[in-house]
């Protein structure tokens, strides 16, 4: 996996070169240990090969020589041909008897061709019946444009209407650019709190509308099992003070009682938050949204649904370029936003907040990481009293979502599900490999 990111990033330098040849190394100094234990077989039959004759193994060792002549391998992907195969002879294959291939995937692309140019000729005609009064009411207008101008402006239709039928509909939407122009706007005219915005090399984006809009301090530490919650809060107005825009971090210790006063007793509540962040290749693109969940207990999901987050907790480093460096792992529990109370207005109610769980790295024999696995070993983080160490930040201080996999050891407690082993089990790996750009933050 190391060897397919590296080599597949859109930029390799002279470093990420060394770290390509090292994998590889690192593989060929271990295979025989794989042989040895049988472990290495034929993909037909099944049985244990004993040799390591592989086409693709051998032009691995390729790789890293072309990249100093040719740049980076992604450049000549092969993707577009491997989806034009897909798409023109593995689908229309599947669809035969399994006799007379050439015949059958022949008939089938005409029949698939044929119902393209008759869906493109009736989208066009409909859209061309319905322009016809408003063209004709404009005819006056346009007798005095240029032959050459009309032909264009028809071109350009055309060319537009085509690429709405047969164009995308998985766009990637550009949280930062709505962000910019929500903070751009003029005073008054944005509802509040303000429902997306940026923080370095991240965008967050909440529901206008929260999905608990008011709910009592004491109820919410219920509901979402935080008893320490209202502590927690106390604690966060202290080291806030009149700004309200401080940066925080983990390590200091609760010193407001469960019971502490606040200037406030009600909250808003969100499920969830949708975040996207920049490519870290390339600032100018943009990656997919993920959603960070943050739901309290319900008959599906006995003990909350929650995913994990990267956290700054360094303001002088930032993410993705610093990596783990002047970051944690935490686990989401609540989102929410302060209420003033009536006839008042608090510097923190247009603040949105996040009451997350820390995640301390477990220590491995001579690395960072599993020797094995190549993952980050983590476990909830405690105070003295053997509580688990949560805290509350600014939600902007989240910078990615971060895939944590319970790690069971020998033997998996049958007991665990998609929905309870988050919470049961004792330790996790933070999967590096589950994205790219993730893999990329973490390692280079």
């Amino acid at each position: 996996m190391d060897f397919w990111y590296l080599a597949q990033a859109p930029r390799i330098t002279s470093i990420i070169q060394d770290r390509i040849k090292a994998t590889l190394a690192e593989f060929h100094n271990h295979k025989d240990k794989i042989t040895d234990e049988g472990l290495q077989r034929g993909a037909e039959r099944g049985s244990a090969l004993d040799h390591w004759f592989i086409p693709k193994l051998e032009l691995m060792q390729s790789v890293t020589p072309s990249i100093s002549e040719l740049g980076a391998p992604v450049q000549w992907s092969a993707d577009t041909m491997e989806h034009a195969h897909i798409e023109v002879i593995k689908e229309p294959a599947s669809t035969t008897n399994h006799q007379n291939y050439d015949t059958q995937i022949c008939h089938y692309l005409d029949h698939v061709e044929r119902c393209q140019l008759f869906e493109t000729v009736t989208r066009l005609s409909t859209l061309s019946d319905a322009d016809d009064t408003h063209d004709q009411d404009l005819a006056a207008e346009d007798d005095g444009a240029e032959d050459g101008d009309t032909n264009m402006a028809d071109d350009e239709d055309a060319a537009a209407i085509l690429k709405d039928i047969w164009s995308s509909r998985c766009s990637v939407p550009d949280l930062f650019g709505i962000a910019e122009r929500l903070r751009t706007a003029l005073p008054g005219s944005v509802p509040q709190p303000v429902c997306m915005f940026s923080s370095g090399a991240t965008a967050l984006h909440i529901n206008h509308q929260p999905s608990i809009k008011h709910i009592s301090i004491d109820k919410a530490a219920e509901l979402f099992d935080i008893p320490d919650l209202q502590g927690a809060l106390a604690d966060y107005l202290g080291r806030e003070g009149p700004h309200a825009w401080n940066f925080h971090s983990f390590g200091r210790q609760q010193c407001s009682p469960p019971d502490a006063h606040l200037p406030f007793s009600d909250l808003q509540v969100w499920y969830k938050v949708r975040l996207q962040q920049k490519s870290y290749h390339n600032s100018s693109s943009l990656e997919p949204v993920f959603t960070i969940n943050a739901c309290p207990p319900d008959h599906t999901w006995k003990y909350g649904h929650h995913d994990a987050a990267i956290l700054q907790v360094d303001a002088h480093h930032e993410w993705p370029a610093s990596g783990l460096t002047g970051h944690t792992v935490v686990n989401v529990h609540l989102i929410m936003c302060p209420i003033s109370p009536r006839g008042l207005w608090l510097v923190w109610d247009d603040r949105l907040l996040v009451y997350v769980q820390q995640f301390d790295m477990v220590p491995q024999q001579q690395a960072d990481v599993d020797l094995a696995t190549r993952l980050h070993v983590l476990k909830q983080a405690t105070r003295a009293s053997g509580e688990f160490l949560g805290d509350i930040f600014p939600l902007d201080q989240i910078k990615s979502y971060a895939h944590l996999v319970p790690h069971f050891g020998e033997a998996t407690d049958n007991r665990f599900t998609s929905t309870n082993s988050f919470h049961s089990a004792q330790s996790f790996w933070l999967n590096s490999y589950f994205d790219k750009e993730f893999y990329y933050a973490l390692s280079l």
